[in-house]
């Protein structure tokens, strides 16, 4: 459930790739529904910043329960992506994760010119591996970033090999037809591509739940819808608001009101 969920956002914070044409600086805010009632909201933000002396794209995407349903199941979770903004490879990826009584907190390290990622848990008992990854294995927020050079048709199905729990997946998309979402910030419909990720790990495919994701056709190719299907319930994804630099209909066109998750 959490690696679907994840896709789904990862899909929602990305730009296409080229020479950084998404703005730096940009915030992409969610409201996330559980069985119909919002719970939780989710935010990315992608910025330039400096680590370990060289400079890198830093992604961010957090989300967190609304504050009445904390006392029922707090979810506070930070994944994070440093990209080279030369090779659009990421540099290390960190997962921080509450979710109840659950804990996570991992950070792994990508080394290309040996072809080697490290990983480090860093919760509870401190456990370490390092596992082979080709010349383009991303992390799924990376990975998702380098997809936006990439648009995908209508009944057109693409696979990709992603980094997800220490594993190598095959992920594979299948586009469908284009449809209008409509979002409560602005005013008309917006033009989206509906699509299907599924994965699969050593040939099998991981179907716990199902997800169907709707990607806008504009230039900044943002996940606009997503509904997830799993045994004891349904979640939805929605764009709520898009903020920082530009003056495409993003910026311009929203309805008047706060910003506020």
């Amino acid at each position: 459930m959490r690696r679907i969920v994840l896709i789904c956002l990862a899909l929602a914070f990305c730009s296409a790739f080229g020479e950084l044409p998404f703005p730096i600086g940009e915030v992409l805010t969610y409201t996330i529904s559980w069985n119909g009632i919002p719970v939780a909201w989710a935010e990315s933000s992608a910025q330039m910043e400096t680590f370990e002396g060289r400079d890198v794209l830093a992604l961010r995407v957090r989300a967190q329960t609304y504050s009445f349903f904390n006392h029922i199941f707090k979810v506070d979770d930070v994944n994070e992506s440093l990209i080279d903004p030369v090779t659009f490879l990421p540099i290390r990826y960190t997962k921080n994760l509450q979710e109840g009584s659950y804990r996570c907190h991992e950070i792994t390290t990508f080394d290309y010119e040996k072809g080697m990622a490290h990983y480090e848990q860093q919760t509870g008992k401190k456990v370490t591996k390092s596992y082979e990854i080709g010349p383009d294995t991303r992390d799924l927020i990376s990975f998702m970033y380098f997809l936006r050079s990439e648009l995908l048709e209508e009944n057109q199905k693409a696979t990709y090999r992603v980094m997800s729990d220490e594993k190598i997946y095959e992920l594979i998309l299948s586009a469908e037809g284009v449809e209008g979402v409509d979002l409560p910030r602005y005013e008309h419909d917006v033009p989206s591509l509906k699509m299907e990720p599924e994965a699969k790990f050593d040939g099998l495919f991981v179907r716990k739940g199902k997800a169907t994701v709707w990607i806008s056709r504009d230039s900044r190719r943002l996940l606009t819808f997503a509904k997830i299907k799993v045994p004891f319930g349904r979640a939805r994804v929605t764009l709520r608001s898009v903020s920082g630099p530009g003056e495409d209909f993003w910026i311009t066109e929203k309805k008047d009101g706060d910003d506020e998750k």
